[in-house]
């Protein structure tokens, strides 16, 4: 079943949200429908960074009224084009977006040649200019301090293991799990950040870059042999995007009390149980001592 969602224009999103951008700088800009009488030129800036209309007749009228008072009815929008064109700044207005050297001009057209949509009417010294496209605002509309408090779950691993979906099947509680690459990664939302050591005044993280590459196994032939994946993980910390970059200059973060008796054992993602970390023959295991209810809730 199609959804009935509204269309946009990338374009005249683009007018949509610069009209905002100026009208919050206290300049007069408004989206509405251009008049489909009179006679209009098409202009732009030389790189058409931006394009629209206007009507020379308005133009010449604000620029110079004796002339436009003077000038034949018939011929007035043709000497006011010769006259924008002669011009070195024929277009005065406050947006530093629309700043322009040299001005392309197109021909005279009537109202209805017009394009049969909004666009976005700015107010000038010398008459209105309804444009049709716009360069990006340079005022960002989201402020980036607002960004420092972004929340950010961050997951500290002690490492992974592999094992067969068969013998995942016969571990119970009280039997070891052996963390067979001991590696202690941070991760925020899978992608790793960095690598950590812990101590007893807490965890220091070393920001770095690490692709987190799948590892290449042999074939598999039966169903029960499909290769798990177990994760380790010491424990999950909500930080503050300004924190995670305290957190990268050295800054401590402190080990939850009781983490080594309740690390989690995730299987594919999925959270099976908890178990305490051990030391299992010189390298690192975990000690199953809580299931999970279902297999398939996925924290």
């Amino acid at each position: 079943m199609m959804l009935k969602l509204r269309h946009v224009d990338r374009q005249f999103q683009a007018l949509r949200q610069t009209e905002g951008v100026w009208k919050r700088q206290g300049w007069e800009a408004e989206i509405a429908y251009p008049s489909r009488s009179g006679r209009w030129v098409a202009l732009s800036d030389e790189a058409r960074r931006w394009q629209g209309w206007l009507q020379p007749r308005i133009w010449l009228e604000k620029m110079a009224p004796e002339l436009a008072a003077l000038a034949s009815a018939s011929g007035v929008e043709e000497q006011a084009v010769r006259l924008i064109a002669a011009s070195e700044q024929p277009l005065r207005w406050p947006m530093p977006e629309l700043a322009y050297q040299g001005l392309s001009l197109g021909r005279l057209v009537d109202g209805s040649e017009l394009p049969a949509q909004a666009l976005l009417r700015v107010s000038t010294e010398l008459g209105p200019v309804w444009l049709s496209k716009v360069p990006a605002p340079t005022h960002p509309v989201l402020d980036s301090a607002r960004l420092e408090s972004l929340p950010l779950p961050l997951r500290f691993e002690l490492g992974r293991s592999r094992i067969s979906l068969s013998l995942l099947r016969s571990v119970c509680l009280g039997d070891m799990l052996l963390v067979q690459q001991a590696a202690p990664r941070v991760s925020c939302h899978g992608r790793v950040l960095g690598r950590y050591q812990r101590s007893d005044e807490g965890i220091v993280m070393e920001w770095q870059t690490e692709e987190d590459r799948p590892e290449d196994g042999p074939a598999v032939a039966d169903v029960r042999q499909l290769p798990v994946r177990l994760e380790f993980v010491l424990q999950q910390s909500m930080v503050t995007l300004a924190e995670l970059q305290q957190l990268c200059q050295g800054r401590l973060l402190p080990v939850q009390t009781g983490a080594e008796q309740r690390v989690e054992v995730r299987a594919n993602g999925a959270l099976l149980g908890r178990g305490e970390l051990v030391q299992l023959d010189g390298h690192l295991g975990v000690e199953m001592t809580q299931w999970q209810g279902e297999v398939a809730d996925v924290e």
